[in-house]
């Protein structure tokens, strides 16, 4: 069944820096989530989302080495200490982090 709504609208796609950028906030929610827990003494990292080697191929790391990844994630580590829930701050932080990534 097809609704008629549906069939007049187009959807964009993000752009590449878009696509980033939300992945990068998700990221950053989600390592605030996990830090919160592992400090009441719940650890446990199996359900810890990452995708760090998306956001790191999209913006143009072609190398899988540990300094770039312990990058990214000390990144996340300085960033998502200053999360607040708020839309607007996060994307800043998420912003933050791009530039970082980008300045390499």
């Amino acid at each position: 069944m097809k609704s008629n709504s549906m069939s007049n609208t187009l959807v964009k796609s993000p752009t590449q820096k878009e696509l980033i950028l939300q992945l990068l906030k998700q990221e950053l929610k989600s390592y605030r989530f996990f830090n919160g827990l592992r400090e009441v003494g719940l650890d446990d990292s199996f359900y810890h989302s990452d995708f760090s080697s998306l956001v790191l191929t999209y913006i143009g790391f072609d190398d899988e080495e540990n300094t770039t990844y312990d990058f990214y994630f000390a990144l996340l580590e300085k960033y998502s200490a200053y999360f607040q829930p708020s839309e607007e701050v996060v994307m800043k932080l998420a912003l933050s982090v791009y530039l970082k990534l980008m300045a390499g």
